[in-house]
């Protein structure tokens, strides 16, 4: 994430937040944070007030909440793309193992790969031939199933034969 939105959303949160606490939060040097700080009361986004006992109040400017909504409206942006992009490419992949396959079986769980691959699912309107099962289901050798990761992968390589990684293909 942008290291710039992580320190204005902190500030927004706390105006009385160290450089040392934004060090952590961001994963930069302090000194790091010291000149991103300088940099942004420069250009407006960010107000420094002193308070007593040499201490220091960032507190997010106008400008600098404009700035914050609009790296936010660019990450969600970027981020939704991306994930349009997956799912494409997660139905792409599935109809070929389809046409291969005239039924195939895939591990999905609640987290949120699995929610799209559903999804995706839904979209090529293919759920007579995709069965989805748990990880405690027992499935025959004779069929292909589709797991998300690589323990998932390992352990049903072992058991089933056929098994293929779709986040590894994707």
């Amino acid at each position: 994430m942008d290291k710039e939105y992580i320190v204005l959303e902190e500030v927004k949160e706390n105006r009385h937040i160290s450089q040392r606490q934004l060090a952590e939060k961001t994963g930069l040097s302090l000194g790091s944070v010291n000149i991103l700080l300088k940099k942004m009361v420069k250009e407006g986004l960010i107000k420094m007030e002193f308070i007593p006992a040499n201490r220091v109040a960032y507190m997010l400017t106008p400008k600098g909440m404009v700035e914050k909504a609009n790296k936010t409206y660019k990450y969600i942006k970027h981020h939704y793309r991306v994930i349009e992009e997956t799912k494409e490419k997660a139905k792409v992949i599935l109809t070929q193992l389809l046409e291969e396959n005239p039924k195939i079986y895939i591990v999905l769980d609640e987290e949120e790969v699995s929610q799209l691959v559903r999804i995706a699912i839904a979209e090529l309107d293919v759920q007579d031939k995709v069965v989805i099962v748990g990880r405690s289901q027992e499935i025959y050798q004779e069929n292909l199933l589709v797991v998300l990761n690589r323990v998932d992968y390992e352990t049903y390589v072992q058991k089933n034969g056929k098994v293929v990684d779709l986040v590894e293909r994707l």
